[in-house]
């Protein structure tokens, strides 16, 4: 057992010397493994081989399909979808706090989160739809349109307008977690790529959100710091009215406004880089008829998630492991206090906890990207029964110092996550609805977060739960990389191309879809002037 002095310093609060070394701790283990023959953030792609065999004397041969032009691919895809990422980290950290200072309830403001989590399960299946059928490219700016809108309803000190907000911003969440990895997948395939090289794309574009977070807490904090909070008539300062209707300017407002800066920014870049894809029901039409199409995309999009028991699973994956992810955004604050009036350095151990993740992100490109043809590794399933174990940990003991390695345990697993579940997601998923069952994947994931908000259980009994979350998810992950490890064509196969094969329905093959793309290219960019 552990010395008394040392179990009494671990049960104690964290001080800001105890972060401080757990920081330059974490900080050398991500540089470490960023040195064992990762691909650099924004340099080409190395194989899985080349990744894995670090030992050997000499390197393999590159991944076919990359070099100059895939780099440049990389990096377009890179810059637009981390600065709209950007837009995104910095609203987090001050949405509780603006409704705080507007005077609410915590009850009142769980029920504008609650908004938030409910309009993305509601509307989230209608936006993928309508982004397969109008187009990905549209599908980004349209995030950008939205969640800019909710941005500048935060400067209303009106309940109604707040909730109008969070509204706005679940559906902007739906588009960022589904349009953007469509159009992606897509633009990929149409360019002839080895698909090998998404699993580096995909690790590499989480990664990169790791420093974009880090980054955003800094620039956010800053902001916040500029001016006091004031009403636009008489300029008076806080305590505020609660719900008086005053437009309010700087303080925590002014997180939003630099998000909303920065979410422009990228939908110029994206306006001006993008060429338009789309889904199945989007080649080719217009925007007649929209409502139908869209109708349609959501019943097919629907009916490949239940006829296909890989895609099920993979649904299930994702909506077990973040339902869990964002319980414990909702629960880490207070279980690193070791008292109620402990005021812990929430900033640096959220950096902490980032570079932790960028370090998750490092090992799956070293170790646990799967191998050419491939779409999972086993070891991956052990990545999912490591982060149950951590989110455990909280429910059972009440030390502070412990609570912080066992989310920092969990905090490595989510960035192995990302990239795993975007590689499982590009080779399962047909193409034809991706945006759509990307956002059918959201529905029980919203559903399990609002549950959460709802019970308002004890912060031990969330934790537990969620841990039993992760570990369903890594007996799902487990079963379907049997599934796929089973087939006899699945040594290197593209495996969207029989992603309906488990009924009988066998969906074209890789090349084929891959052939349709460059046949429909023309139809697709007549379609997309008419568009314009």
């Amino acid at each position: 057992s552990l010395p008394p002095s040392v179990a009494g310093e671990m049960a104690a609060a964290l001080t800001a010397w105890t972060v401080h070394l757990v920081f330059v701790v974490v900080l050398g283990f991500t540089v470490f493994v960023s040195q064992r023959r990762v691909p650099a953030l924004f340099c080409g792609a190395a194989s899985p081989d080349e990744s894995s065999s670090s030992s050997k004397a000499s390197a393999p041969a590159p991944v076919p399909g990359g070099g100059d032009q895939f780099r440049r691919f990389q990096r377009l895809y890179l810059v637009c979808v981390l600065i709209c990422l950007a837009g995104d980290w910095l609203q987090g950290p001050y949405m509780y706090a603006l409704y705080d200072a507007y005077g609410f309830e915590h009850d009142e403001i769980a029920a504008l989160f609650v908004a938030g989590f409910g309009s993305s399960c509601v509307f989230g299946t209608f936006v993928g739809s309508l982004a397969d059928t109008i187009g990905r490219k549209r599908g980004a700016l349209l995030y950008v349109l939205t969640y800019v809108l909710s941005c500048a309803t935060k400067h209303w000190n009106s309940y109604a307008v707040l909730m109008v907000g969070r509204v706005l911003g679940g559906v902007s969440t739906s588009l960022l977690f589904s349009v953007f990895d469509s159009w992606v997948v897509s633009e990929h395939a149409r360019r002839g790529f080895d698909p090998a090289l998404l699993s580096t794309l995909f690790a590499n574009v989480q990664a990169g959100n790791s420093a974009v977070a880090i980054a955003a807490g800094v620039v956010g904090e800053w902001a916040a710091r500029l001016w006091p909070m004031r009403t636009a008539r008489g300029g008076r300062h806080l305590p505020l009215e609660k719900n008086d209707g005053s437009i309010v300017f700087g303080g925590f407002c002014t997180p939003f406004d630099v998000a909303a800066v920065v979410l422009l920014v990228g939908g110029a870049a994206v306006s001006w880089t993008w060429t338009e894809n789309y889904g199945a029901a989007g080649q080719g039409g217009g925007v007649q008829g929209t409502g139908s199409v869209v109708l349609a995309s959501l019943k097919a999009g629907t009916a490949t998630v239940f006829r296909d028991k890989k895609v099920l699973l993979v649904g299930l994956i994702s909506a077990l492991f973040e339902a869990a992810m964002y319980s414990f955004v909702f629960e880490w604050t207070p279980a690193v206090k070791a008292s109620p009036t402990d005021r812990p350095p929430y900033g640096e151990i959220f950096s902490i906890m980032m570079l932790a993740c960028a370090a998750g992100t490092r090992v799956y490109a070293a170790r646990l990207a799967p191998a050419a043809g491939s779409a999972s590794n086993a070891n991956v399933t052990l990545v999912f029964a490591a982060a149950s174990v951590a989110l455990f940990v909280p429910s059972t003991i009440e030390s502070p110092f412990l609570c912080l390695v066992a989310f920092l345990v969990f905090e490595v697993s989510v960035g192995i996550y990302f990239p795993a579940i975007a590689v499982l997601k590009s080779k399962l998923i047909p193409d034809a609805h991706r945006s759509t069952i990307y956002n059918l994947f959201r529905v029980p994931l919203n559903v399990l977060v609002l549950a959460v908000l709802l019970s308002r259980a004890p912060g031990k009994v969330i934790f537990a739960a969620s841990a039993c979350l992760v570990a369903l998810a890594a007996i799902a992950h487990f079963d379907l990389h049997r599934r796929l490890a089973q087939r006899d064509d699945y040594k290197g196969q593209d495996l969207e191309a029989d992603s309906f094969s488990d009924q009988g329905d066998a969906s074209s093959s890789a090349k084929e879809g891959t052939q349709r793309l460059l046949d429909d290219d023309s139809n697709a960019t007549t379609a997309y002037d008419h568009h314009q």
